[in-house]
């Protein structure tokens, strides 16, 4: 038999979730005390627009993470350090 443990180390996906769930309310709540009219409208749109902003961006620099900055940076270190040894021999 097996039991089903989730692993509460990654906070990522919790913090996600938070900010879909929770964001979009606060916004309607910040402009439920306006009153009627452009500005009241205008925070809606851009406020959502910010929330799809930074979720998207969230995902796509956790993706990154995942895939390409180690290999990047071990990259980098590389290749800093063959240009730095050959400045140094000559």
């Amino acid at each position: 038999m097996k039991t089903f443990n989730p692993n509460h180390g990654d906070f990522f996906p919790r913090a996600f979730t938070a900010v879909a769930i929770f964001a979009p309310i606060l916004v309607l709540m910040i402009s439920g005390t306006l009153p009627e009219g452009l500005a009241r409208g205008q925070l809606i749109v851009f406020g959502y627009g910010g929330i799809v902003c930074a979720l998207s961006a969230a995902l796509v620099l956790r993706a990154v993470y995942g895939l390409g900055f180690s290999k990047a940076f071990k990259l980098a270190t590389s290749t800093s350090h063959q240009q730095f040894s050959a400045q140094q021999a000559a």
